[in-house]
């Protein structure tokens, strides 16, 4: 998860696989180029996630979803409509890092709107059955007919609309956010 920030979309994620597995492993993306630093989306995450007790929060590390792995993914802006690949970042979890933790399920959220989370999503159905792998792709949560995203609350918070904001994120974010970007 990249989190940035981390909202009722995410927790809703976390809920539905936590509750399917043993063990969740939540790998955020640990490049520091989003508009949200790693550190506070790490902080973010372990906040919204305290009430599961069987998730665990990792960095990602140099090798999942990171510039070496999957640049793409930090251009998405510009490549909408362009095939990117990240095969490379989804071999290195299937037979590194999957086998070392012993994931056999891996939860992705559908993607109805960014074209490059939606391929890596179809790269990952592709790939990671080949090692026994099991690609969970969980619907998006809703509000009013429309999806959750966090690019919807950073444009929310772009213009102050902390109301908007209220619907979408959980309280930690939603303290942090009034914390840090308030006048």
């Amino acid at each position: 998860m990249n989190c940035n920030p981390f909202t009722l979309g995410h927790e809703y994620l976390v809920d539905y696989a936590s509750k399917r597995v043993k063990k969740l492993y939540i790998f955020v993306v640990e490049e520091d180029r989003s508009e949200f630093k790693f550190a506070d989306r790490f902080e973010l995450v372990k906040a919204g996630v305290k009430k599961f007790s069987n998730v665990e929060i990792l960095p990602s590390g140099k090798f999942i979803i990171s510039q070496q792995t999957f640049s793409g993914y930090f251009n998405k802006e510009n490549l909408q409509d362009v095939a990117v690949d990240s095969s490379e970042d989804v071999e290195i979890f299937a037979r590194e890092i999957a086998p070392t933790l012993g994931i056999t399920v891996r939860f992705v959220g559908q993607e109805p709107e960014d074209t490059v989370t939606n391929s890596y999503n179809a790269t990952m159905k592709k790939i990671l059955p080949q090692y026994g792998i099991e690609v969970c792709e969980i619907p998006r949560r809703e509000i009013s007919g429309e999806v959750i995203s966090a690019k919807k609350v950073r444009a929310a918070l772009k213009v102050g609309d902390f109301d908007k904001i209220k619907k979408l994120v959980p309280k930690s974010t939603l303290n942090f956010l009034q914390k840090n970007y308030t006048n």
